[in-house]
């Protein structure tokens, strides 16, 4: 049975001098060292930050671990203890530890439990809000105050600098990737290569805030760009990854909204034209950029003036008009393939043809009614794909 006074004495060294002291304790006792790491193997201590080497800022947590307390590593004699905190973990790492020394080592860890538990709890807990807080505000689109969410940050974030938005999205992977785990290593990567950094992770996708300049003079200064897009090769080679990224434009902190959104458009709508493992920057989207520069209103103006009629139909018919023009305008109108990829007869699809140019008014022959459309319905997915159209 554990001692209260020990352990209420680890809780108060290590809520004092950090997790040093527990560690320290650990290996005073065992005589080997150890490794303290949070849920996403990224080392608490030893102190690491002299590093070069991003990978050794972190240790592989075993996957045999999964649903236990511990796990020994018989190939390294590594010996993991997990301690739980709120819906997450942190863990204890015995290095070295011989088979019949495991029963010791446990007792020893376990003691340490309480302690650690504090000191996680302690420090995660304003930062797991804050990224909670940001991740709402930004992909909700909430009315929140970004003045309160960042006084959660420790600085992180600062009212009086401004940042631009890149929004990184995981295409396709060798394996279920954790974005946890690769926000986190991207956090490091980024801090190595001296370029600040608010990495916050939600669904497929990783939000970075970057901070540019307090100078309203200077907003549009051209940034590092190729220290900015080198990490997405970089994590690419890491995880076995295939990414793609968009990149807003700079606004004051007040204003993050639009760079995320902007960094939305970017990222959304070269995959609606058919591109993938692509870096987009909204200023560079060509002719959709001064359409995306509007107001949401008048982007809906414009996509209902020219699709409205069409939009209307098959909501009141259960229709399938848009669905089978856009099919038509990305196969560079080759009206086979459309109708085949439709699995509908050809002459459905000119039957559909025609009812469109009575709808809409138009000659489809003619080309700038085709590029009107097109544009149109892009513009109109985009928003609908970024939840800025029900």
């Amino acid at each position: 049975m554990i001692a209260p006074n020990k352990v209420y004495h680890l809780v108060d060294g290590v809520l004092d001098e950090g997790l040093g002291f527990v560690s320290q304790y650990v290996e005073n006792m065992l005589k080997l060292p150890v490794i303290i790491a949070d849920h996403n193997g990224r080392i608490q201590y030893p102190n690491m930050n002299n590093s070069d080497e991003v990978d050794s800022l972190f240790v592989s947590i075993p996957a045999n671990i999964s649903g236990r307390d511990y796990y020994y590593q018989q190939d390294n004699k590594y010996l993991y203890y997990r301690v739980r905190y709120n819906s997450s973990s942190a863990f204890i790492i015995a290095k070295n530890v011989p088979v019949e020394q495991i029963s010791q080592a446990l007792s020893i860890l376990m003691e340490t439990k309480l302690a650690i538990k504090c000191y996680f709890c302690k420090i995660h807990k304003d930062s797991d809000r804050f990224e909670q807080e940001l991740a709402e505000y930004l992909f909700s689109n909430s009315n929140a105050s970004i003045r309160d969410i960042a006084t959660l940050s420790e600085n992180r974030l600062e009212m009086d600098r401004s940042y631009v938005v890149t929004l990184v999205e995981v295409e396709r992977s060798s394996d279920d990737p954790d974005i946890q785990v690769i926000s986190s290593y991207l956090y490091e990567y980024l801090k190595k290569n001296k370029l600040e950094a608010v990495p916050i992770s939600r669904a497929n996708y990783i939000t970075l805030l970057i901070p540019v300049c307090a100078d309203r003079d200077r907003l549009d200064e051209v940034l590092n760009w190729p220290a900015m897009i080198g990490y997405k090769e970089e994590l690419e080679k890491r995880f076995d990854l295939s990414l793609s990224q968009g990149i807003g434009r700079v606004y004051p902190l007040a204003e993050l909204q639009k760079s995320f959104y902007e960094a939305r458009v970017a990222l959304t709508l070269p995959r609606l034209l058919g591109k993938s493992h692509f870096v987009q920057k909204f200023s560079e989207l060509g002719l959709y950029y001064p359409i995306f520069c509007q107001s949401l209103r008048d982007m809906k103006d414009f996509c209902l003036q020219i699709l409205g009629k069409l939009i209307e139909h098959d909501d009141k018919t259960d229709g399938e008009l848009l669905p089978t023009l856009r099919k038509l305008l990305d196969s560079n109108v080759n009206m086979k393939s459309t109708a085949d990829s439709l699995f509908i007869h050809v002459n459905t699809l000119y039957y559909r043809v025609s009812k469109i140019e009575e709808l809409l008014d138009i000659d489809f022959s003619d080309m700038s009614s085709r590029v009107n459309l097109f544009i149109a319905i892009k513009v109109w997915d985009t928003l609908k794909a970024i939840d800025l159209i029900v």
